[in-house]
């Protein structure tokens, strides 16, 4: 058997986890994170060029993302008895979990779905991704969560090709649901945190990460970089250097361009 994850974080603190018990069981991730950028049935070449061009990443290099999805393939591929892990309300998790029924079906896999509170959750809500876990907690969804079937009417199979024909750049998560969003819908947050005073970016994307999470949404650093390169270009902030993915040097200031 092998488990499957859709979150690389939660996909190293099961598998030591499955070591501590010494249990050899194989753990695979998709390294990915598909609610947010362009998204095509099996094109990732696409993605991975969109990625360079809009949010360079160090010498402007995306190139794990094509590969990445071909490596995972390739280790599913190799044992049909499969545990898919998911947390619902991870917008990441759900769209890694869609594009992996379109492309493997889910006929016969088992799944743990983490939709309840685990002990001392905060503020006794279910886990918002699996990558929040520690490992006392990834264990006790290994040991108590139930083996649920793959449920069609609550995951669709279509869900995926759906997603694609709407080609938005930005999925959320509501009321369970992963849905297509526009990609400025959280660019107001960033707005309300660049002051008329110089700030450091990396305080102004913590911030609003802060208050998205409050709202209800688990939202990836790197998009809200990129979307503030994108109000930069726009002429809405300032900036004393280029906004890149990674890394991003700490002298980067922003502040917002009404004095």
């Amino acid at each position: 058997m092998i488990h499957v994850l859709f979150c690389s974080s939660a996909a190293g603190t099961l598998r030591q986890v499955l070591s501590a018990r010494g249990k050899r069981e194989r753990v695979v991730d998709l390294t990915e994170w598909l609610d947010w950028g362009p998204i095509a049935l099996n094109d990732f070449e696409e993605r991975e060029a969109w990625l360079d061009h809009h949010i360079p990443w160090g010498d402007g290099r995306w190139d794990w993302i094509a590969s990445g999805p071909q490596k995972f393939q390739s280790k599913i591929e190799k044992d049909p008895d499969r545990l898919i892990w998911i947390a619902p309300r991870s917008a990441s998790e759900q769209c890694g979990l869609y594009w992996y029924l379109d492309r493997f079906g889910g006929d016969g896999a088992s799944m743990i779905v983490a939709d309840y509170p685990l002990p001392g959750a905060w503020r006794g809500q279910s886990p918002f991704a699996l990558g929040e876990l520690r490992d006392e907690e990834i264990g006790a969804l290994l040991d108590q969560a139930n083996r649920e079937l793959w449920n069609p009417s609550r995951f669709p199979q279509s869900r995926w090709r759906n997603l694609c024909e709407e080609a938005s750049l930005l999925r959320i998560v509501e009321q369970g649901t992963i849905k297509s969003a526009p990609a400025e819908l959280f660019d107001s947050h960033l707005l309300a945190r660049c002051p008329q005073t110089w700030q450091k970016l990396y305080r102004v994307v913590g911030e609003t990460m802060v208050s998205l999470w409050d709202e209800g949404h688990r939202v990836d650093s790197t998009f809200l970089t990129w979307r503030l390169r994108v109000l930069a270009g726009q002429g809405k902030i300032v900036t004393t250097g280029e906004i890149i993915a990674f890394p991003q040097p700490d002298e980067i200031l922003i502040r917002s361009a009404e004095q």
